[in-house]
């Protein structure tokens, strides 16, 4: 089940993180490269060219699927538009070249080919989600300052069917192993790692060149909580830091690992650290489903747990485009120690003044 969505995910993911991993020094070079939205965050044309060319591979497959996406072309002039569709065309050619798709990522119904197509495909991530039937949920560059910094960020596709994540797709572009105690694939270099799930079928990863088998991914199982690793954001503005360490104090934990975007739910599947902190800075943010949606899957399918973090209830990806619930943990378990660290992750956010 799910086996043709999962093929095209892999295959979008795999283009979007050539993409990316392409632009990237040069979006870093060129402040004209990159717009401020409303909220202040940063948004380049890698993110825009990223989730141009996943919508359209999702639409020239399954053209009754919605998406739900992080960008949207309003306020984009077209010269910007024509830059993203340059950035586009450059990837489809390397791509093309160096690594064969299996599936369609254009077609004639769903042309990409001038800036109108561009603006059009962007647009299509408007979707406003929901608890009945099926959507694709996008991130294009989860980890944009990550990216901006020529550092960590992902590339993040989910499929969720009746508010359930069924399918997960997370590319790693920049992604190496070795500095997180990991031992790295042979031929990872040119764009990192892949990872993916399909709920009640595994979780797996690959170097994005897809040139060996998909290994299976399998959380650690620790005794105690003074043995774990956090994965924490590398961004203050993201989560409370400080009530973060005053958990690791409680708990004894003394490892913490930063890095930007889904990458963290990647490591955790890994089982090269255990726990992933994102406690809300304020109680009225909430969260993005597509800053959680791919990694839900990953984490779960390698046997790890995913809830809120003050309740300890599974995420919820039926609610729209956000959560209702507050905060994120995520954890190698078992339960018992997920439940420790998700009660005293209530008790420090009780405590706030």
């Amino acid at each position: 089940m799910y086996t043709h969505e999962l093929t095209v995910a892999t295959a979008a993911v795999r283009l979007a993180s050539l993409l990316t991993k392409g632009v990237q020094q040069a979006v870093i070079a060129s402040s004209s490269s990159t717009v401020i939205k409303d909220d202040k965050s940063p948004v380049t044309i890698g993110d825009f060219a990223a989730q141009a060319v996943i919508i359209n591979a999702i639409q020239a497959s399954f053209p009754g699927d919605a998406v739900v996406g992080e960008e949207t072309a309003d306020g984009l002039d077209d010269s910007f538009l024509g830059q993203i569709l340059a950035a586009i065309n450059t990837a489809r050619e390397s791509f093309a070249k160096e690594y064969k798709s299996e599936v369609p990522l254009a077609n004639s119904q769903f042309p990409l080919n001038t800036i109108e197509d561009v603006r059009n495909t962007l647009n299509l991530g408007d979707y406003k989600g929901g608890r009945t039937g099926r959507f694709w949920c996008l991130d294009p560059i989860d980890g944009t300052k990550g990216f901006l910094r020529g550092e960590q960020f992902a590339v993040c596709l989910g499929l969720v069917v009746d508010g359930v994540v069924q399918v997960g797709c997370i590319g790693c572009p920049n992604l190496k192993l070795a500095p997180y105690g990991g031992a790295d694939i042979p031929g990872h270099e040119p764009m990192g790692y892949i990872f993916r799930a399909v709920k009640g079928q595994g979780a797996f990863y690959n170097t994005a060149t897809l040139s060996g088998a998909w290994t299976p991914l399998k959380v650690r199982r620790l005794e105690s909580t003074a043995e774990m690793a956090t994965l924490e954001g590398v961004e203050k503005g993201h989560s409370a830091h400080g009530e973060q360490d005053e958990i690791k104090q409680r708990l004894g934990i003394a490892r913490a690992l930063h890095l930007d975007s889904q990458a963290k739910y990647c490591l955790l599947a890994l089982g090269l650290a255990d726990v992933y902190l994102r406690l809300p800075i304020s109680l009225k943010y909430q969260e993005k489903i597509w800053d959680h949606a791919a990694g839900n899957v990953i984490v779960l399918e390698a046997g790890g747990e995913h809830t809120d973090a003050i309740q300890g209830v599974p995420l919820d990806f039926g609610e729209g485009r956000t959560l209702a619930t507050k905060g994120v943990i995520a954890s190698a378990g078992p339960a018992k120690l997920h439940d420790l660290v998700v009660a005293t992750s209530r008790d420090v956010i009780a405590e706030r003044k």
